[in-house]
């Protein structure tokens, strides 16, 4: 069976977008944590820039893909346009909810202050699940068995 690309861009945007969210989500955010000598606060403010430039890096990423999808449109199913608004969701939540109470916390355990737990951090963390996998999918649908299959 020989595979065809909808569009050799957006495929390469999501497997840049996958590649960069992955690293620090789940290599470089729990592997800080491990650094003999590094404090909490240093680790929680490294944590709080990095998803910040992240998350930022991915909005750009999505956008350029919304382009390119929309260039190659007839190439694109239903399921592609879900996939793509989940992921945009899932930004949406994280980026205007979730990271600036979680950056809040941040800033309020390193100036010393003793927190409640919360559900958040744990909603942040099957959020960013959910983003890993529909980046899969998405990646998965980029291929299709005919040339002009739509």
């Amino acid at each position: 069976m020989k595979l065809y690309l909808k569009n050799p861009v957006v495929l390469m945007l999501f497997c840049l977008m996958a590649g960069m969210f992955m690293t620090v989500s789940f290599l470089e955010t729990p592997t800080k944590f491990q650094v003999e000598g590094i404090t909490l606060s240093t680790a929680l403010g490294l944590g709080k820039l990095m998803f910040g430039i992240s998350t930022k890096i991915q909005g750009l990423l999505l956008a350029l893909i919304l382009i390119f999808m929309y260039i190659s449109r007839k190439s694109y199913t239903q399921t592609d346009c879900i996939m793509i608004s989940v992921l945009v969701f899932i930004l949406i939540l994280e980026q205007f909810w979730m990271l600036p109470v979680l950056d809040a916390r941040v800033d309020s355990i390193s100036s010393g202050l003793l927190l409640p737990d919360t559900p958040l951090h744990d909603y942040f963390i099957y959020a960013e699940t959910a983003k890993a996998v529909a980046l899969v999918l998405a990646i998965i649908l980029q291929f299709k068995t005919h040339p002009n299959e739509y």
